[in-house]
C-alpha cells in the first residue's frame, strides 16, 4: 500500500492526496491515506469533503509522522535548505517507488508530479455547494464577470512572517496592470483573515467559506493571487483560463534578489503571471 500523511492546512490536503494517488495509479498500486491531519484548524471537520471524488484509498489510521503496518519503503521529498526560504525540486523518481512506501512530502508544489485531467475530476466541486456558492455570490451583488479580478489574499500566520507577507506595494502594481488591461475592472478580495484586510484595502472585503471562496477563484476571469498553497489548484483547474497576476519567485518574492524560486518551481502550473516587485510581468 503507498502512503502519505496531511497536515492541518487544505492546500497540503490537496497537494499531498493528488500526489499519492497519482503515483499509485500510475503504477496499478493500492493506496491508503489517514484523513486525520498533523494538526487541527477546523475543530475535527475534514476539509476536502466539498470535492466530489475524494477517495482515501484502503483504510488507513497510522497518526501523522508513523509509518503504516508493512510499509517497507521511504521516499522523502529533497529540501534544499537557504537563508529564509527551502526549495524543492521536481523528483521524478516518486514514479519508480516499490508499492509499500510512504511518500513523505514537504511541499511538492510542482506541477510535473500531477496528471490535470485527473486532479479535475477528483477536485470538482459537489454540485449542492455549486449552487450554494452561486446563491451567496447572487446575494452579495457579485458576478465572476470580465469587469472583476479577485483578490485572493493571504493572512494569518503569514502577517508575521515578513518573507511572505506581500505588502500594499504587491497588490497595488498588480491592480494597475489590472486596470492597464480593463478600466473598467473592480476588484474584490476574498481571504480567510477578513478583519485584518478590511483595514488594508479600500476595495471589499469578503469571506464566505472556505468552499464557496475556493469555487470563486475556480471560476473567475481574472485574479491576483497571494503566494499561498490555496491558490494554486482554482487558478490551474479554472476552465475559464483566467488571467492571473502571481508574486514573481513567489515564496522568495520579497527578497529575492537571486532568482531562486520557493518554495518550487511555480513555473510548472503555466497558469500565472508572475509579475515582479517593480510591477513587471516576467515571461
Amino acid at each position: 500500500m503507498l502512503s502519505t500523511s496531511l497536515s492541518g492546512n487544505i492546500s497540503d490536503h490537496i497537494v499531498r492526496y493528488c500526489i499519492c494517488r497519482t503515483v499509485a495509479e500510475r503504477n496499478n498500486y493500492q493506496y491508503g491515506i489517514n484523513k486525520v491531519t498533523s494538526h487541527d484548524y477546523f475543530g475535527g471537520i475534514e476539509q476536502m469533503t466539498f470535492f466530489k471524488d475524494i477517495d482515501y484509498g484502503l483504510e488507513n489510521h497510522t497518526p501523522f509522522g508513523e509509518l503504516p503496518e508493512g510499509t517497507k519503503y521511504v521516499w522523502e521529498e529533497k529540501r534544499e535548505m537557504h537563508d529564509g526560504y527551502n526549495y524543492h525540486p521536481f523528483q521524478p523518481d516518486i514514479f519508480d517507488v516499490p508499492e509499500d512506501t510512504k511518500l513523505v512530502i514537504y511541499c511538492g508544489q510542482d506541477a510535473k508530479y500531477l496528471q490535470k485531467e485527473k486532479c479535475a475530476k477528483w477536485l470538482e466541486v459537489k454540485d449542492d455547494i455549486v449552487e450554494l456558492s452561486k446563491l451567496l455570490l447572487n446575494n452579495a451583488g457579485i458576478e465572476l464577470d470580465d469587469d472583476l479580478c479577485l483578490l485572493s489574499a493571504r493572512g494569518g500566520e503569514y502577517r508575521s512572517v515578513p518573507s511572505l507577507f506581500l505588502t500594499y506595494n504587491y497588490w497595488d502594481k498588480a491592480m494597475k496592470l489590472m486596470l492597464d488591461k480593463n478600466p473598467k475592472m473592480k476588484f474584490l478580495v476574498l481571504t480567510e483573515d477578513p478583519e485584518f484586510y478590511r483595514n488594508f484595502f479600500n476595495v471589499p472585503v469578503m469571506h464566505f467559506s472556505c468552499q464557496t471562496d475556493w469555487w470563486a477563484i475556480n471560476n473567475c476571469k481574472n485574479a491576483i493571487v497571494a503566494n499561498s498553497g490555496f491558490n494554486i489548484f482554482p487558478i490551474w483547474l479554472n476552465k475559464n483560463n483566467p488571467f492571473a497576476i502571481a508574486p514573481y519567485l513567489w515564496a522568495n518574492h520579497n527578497f529575492g534578489d537571486n532568482e531562486e524560486w520557493a518554495n518550487s518551481d511555480m513555473r510548472s502550473w503555466g497558469c500565472f503571471n508572475f509579475m515582479d516587485r517593480e510591477g513587471n510581468i516576467i515571461e
